[in-house]
């Protein structure tokens, strides 16, 4: 997808929609900054939930998805709405590292992209492909992107900054009373 609109319908069709072990490995980008626009949260959840789900059904399954590290500057958001699209990053960076926590998938990879402030665009297209039977459905795409994440320095993982000891935890006192 290379359309600066994200295309639902298509985003949907183009899930993997079989649990079984026709494909063992999916890439998902997702570095478009029209991601953090409020009319693609339903969307951006659907896919988080979908991945999670296909996850804790495939304990072979690697899923490696790629999102951006943090925003660009003003550049990527000449409507003015820097700080919105801020706060849905970090609440998606928050949701993402949540939920990887608490499934602990061992071949769960979510990559964050650096790009340089003064860029506009993270230079890669977002979509979704798998791995059937060693070969990528659409290698154009996905080719460039794995060569991006073997690279030292392009990327981070996505780390555990979650505070799962807070209010209402297992370790709260209040918790046992």
């Amino acid at each position: 997808m290379t359309a600066s609109l994200i295309d639902a319908a298509a985003w949907r069709h183009a899930l993997p929609r079989q649990r079984n072990h026709r494909f063992d490995r999916v890439l998902v980008v997702q570095c478009s900054v029209d991601w953090l626009r409020p009319g693609q949260q339903a969307l951006r959840e659907e896919i988080d939930d979908f991945l999670l789900t296909l996850c804790a059904h495939r304990s072979d399954l690697r899923v490696d998805r790629l999102v951006l590290h943090s925003l660009p500057t003003a550049h990527a958001a000449p409507d003015g709405d820097l700080t919105a699209l801020n706060a849905a990053h970090a609440e998606w960076m928050y949701g993402l590292s949540s939920a990887s926590i608490l499934l602990d998938h061992p071949a769960l990879h979510i990559h964050r992209l650096i790009i340089s402030g003064d860029q506009a665009r993270a230079g890669v297209d977002d979509f979704i492909d798998m791995r059937r039977d060693g070969s990528w459905m659409t290698p154009e795409l996905t080719v460039p992107v794995l060569e991006l994440l073997s690279r030292a320095r392009s990327t981070t993982p996505l780390s555990g900054y979650v505070d799962l000891q807070g209010p209402f935890a297992d370790t709260d006192p209040s918790f046992y009373l």
